[in-house]
């Protein structure tokens, strides 16, 4: 292995940046143990391991956007990570899972991405106080394979409750 010196400051700042977002780690993270636990499915052809981390992509990367845009002040649009439907869903959800004080209401109003991983982040018993530190990434990871469960029987319900 090869290692290439630092030549100056900028790219020394460079660097730092890039390991500070560790992103191949959480990708790890998230289909080992913590997330996905791709070593439990018993393939063993490392091509059907290769299609199988494919497939899990999608949410690995809804995961980032949806931990990007809950580390930040900008507004996202919530189908950047979910359908109209699924939006649908959680506007259904959302004033159940709020608590009775005011700091347990969602705190995002506007129909952005935000508003959405706030529910989300309520699915798996997070408070929603300010002082509680934030979900992580495989925390959603979590929830998110909850809320898959939450909207396929909202479906069923919504078909079944108009025929």
């Amino acid at each position: 292995m090869t290692t290439k010196k630092v030549e100056d400051l900028e790219a020394a700042l460079l660097c730092i940046e890039w390991y500070t977002c560790r992103w191949i780690t959480e990708v790890f993270r998230i289909l080992k143990k913590e997330g996905f636990d791709i070593e439990a499915s018993e393939l063993s052809q490392g091509k059907a391991i290769r299609k199988l981390c494919l497939m899990m992509q999608e949410t690995i990367i809804k995961l980032f956007i949806v931990q990007i845009a809950y580390a930040t002040e900008t507004k996202t649009d919530s189908q950047s990570c979910f359908s109209r439907e699924e939006v649908q869903c959680m506007e259904w959800q959302a004033p159940q899972l709020e608590g009775k004080t005011e700091k347990q209401k969602n705190p995002y109003r506007s129909p952005d991405l935000k508003r959405y991983i706030w529910v989300i982040a309520r699915l798996g018993g997070w408070k929603g106080y300010s002082s509680q530190r934030k979900p992580g990434i495989t925390t959603f990871g979590i929830r998110l394979q909850k809320f898959s469960a939450i909207m396929q029987g909202w479906l069923l319900f919504r078909d079944v409750s108009t025929r």
